[in-house]
């Protein structure tokens, strides 16, 4: 089994032999992830088409596995303490809200865990296609409206005045932090095309990805610029340690070098756009300002990092925690830092179920990557973004994003997809000895 069954995953994910319920069920899928460019209003489109998605699985298509059931576990269990701690200010409005989002964010990880758990490479084409189409249009409108071009989506007053107050590239979403992140996933798929060499259409995936890459930059996103780069090196490693070995020795040689390659032309590419952008200087002004490690509401007694250690001794003796929501009651700023969130607005059981659950995640992550299976390359390039955005929940509060969530439930349903398969490939092989004769 080796790393180049990546074609498969590049087939057309919708054209396909099917009952006409399995078509309908693809197409929703599709249309929910393909819409999460969209995040601006409340519930976003997506999360609309997503009530579709399970109506149409309802009664089929989807199995539940016991491999995903630590995850589904500790996904309650985070959500008890969440409910829990909410039971403190239950009469407002806004943590209510909170707690829903939160259970609607563990439900969308359990659907994508059981969703690609069965029928693993159709359904893994399917989500890839999908994220580089919704990760090009975030992009396309998050350009357009950081360069003010004129009749941007109909000229919407309260959109254009929501771009200029950022003064950075956001799109369709509320938080740049929060787009900028979310295109790493569909970079880092047209990226993993062009390493394997299997990009059907070069030009306009090229194209593609320098659009992302445009627009992650200019979201100005230290964290995300960060992850960005660790999850591509970690890309690029793990394809390029992982190739098939000796049976078919000359491929994995032309693939290593064909990485190599990609990799010198890439960041010489990089730097040529890096160069162009900062020959503005409205965007060298902000870069250079946006590479300051420390920024003025990080410092001193009150500012985030300060916060984050004042509010520890004051979580310990909170069980419940502060309560949804209340630590920016309290510190005046949100904790920008998803472990600490856990335990504030998921007291004790809330916070320790999701270092938990990180904590075999990436056990199941790890595991997954370095299975053969046929599948085995589309597992590295959902781990390596889900990997970084789980150590940059240390910066910023992850709790809520829709992507994380989905990658975390993609790992998990891929882990135990890699269950099936390599106990199927064992039954088969000591089938198959089994009927060899007697010497």
């Amino acid at each position: 089994m080796t790393l180049t069954v990546q074609h498969t995953l590049s087939q057309n994910p919708i054209s396909f032999s099917a009952t006409p319920l399995s078509h309908l069920q693809s197409l929703v899928v599709w249309l929910m992830l393909v819409s999460a460019f969209c995040v601006i209003v409340e519930p976003a489109p997506s999360d609309a088409i997503f009530v579709g998605v399970l109506l149409v699985f309802s009664k089929s298509g989807l199995t539940f596995r016991a491999a995903i059931a630590p995850m589904v576990l500790f996904l309650i269990l985070y959500n008890l303490g969440g409910f829990m701690s909410f039971l403190q200010i239950a009469s407002d409005d806004k943590a209510k809200l909170f707690v829903e989002t939160s259970v609607y964010m563990a439900v969308t990880a359990v659907f994508f865990s059981t969703y690609v758990s069965e029928d693993t490479l159709r359904r893994a084409a399917l989500v890839r296609n999908a994220f580089i189409i919704a990760g090009v249009l975030a992009s396309i409108f998050a350009l357009a409206g950081y360069l003010n071009i004129g009749g941007f989506v109909g000229g919407a007053p309260d959109f254009q005045s929501h771009i200029a107050a950022q003064n950075r590239a956001v799109g369709l979403f509320k938080d740049p932090n929060v787009f900028s992140t979310f295109v790493i996933f569909p970079a880092l798929l047209l990226v993993q095309g062009f390493m394997l060499g299997e990009q059907r259409y070069k030009l306009i995936s090229a194209i593609g990805l320098l659009i992302i890459l445009a627009a992650l930059f200019l979201a100005f996103s230290r964290g995300a610029w960060i992850s960005f780069i660790a999850s591509a090196v970690l890309l690029a490693g793990f394809t390029y340690i992982l190739a098939p070995p000796s049976a078919i020795q000359m491929q994995a040689g032309k693939m290593r070098m064909r990485i190599s390659l990609f990799v010198i032309i890439g960041f010489m590419l990089c730097l040529g756009m890096l160069a162009v952008l900062l020959s503005f200087e409205q965007v060298r002004n902000l870069f250079l300002d946006r590479l300051t490690l420390i920024k003025e509401y990080d410092g001193g007694e009150t500012g985030r990092f300060a916060n984050q250690v004042n509010s520890i001794p004051m979580l310990l003796v909170r069980p419940l925690g502060f309560g949804p929501l209340q630590f920016g009651e309290i510190f005046r700023f949100a904790p920008h830092n998803v472990y600490i969130n856990a335990f504030s607005s998921y007291g004790w059981l809330g916070g320790i179920s999701y270092i938990t659950l990180i904590v075999l995640t990436l056990w199941v992550g790890f595991k997954s990557i370095f299975t053969r299976t046929p599948w085995q390359s589309f597992a590295i390039v959902v781990f390596c973004p889900l990997l970084t955005t789980i150590f940059q929940g240390i910066q910023i509060d992850t709790d809520h994003w829709r992507h994380f969530y989905w990658l975390m439930g993609l790992t998990w349903g891929l882990f135990s997809a890699n269950i099936g398969y390599v106990g199927t490939t064992a039954r088969r092989a000591s089938r198959v000895q089994s009927l060899q004769p007697a010497r």
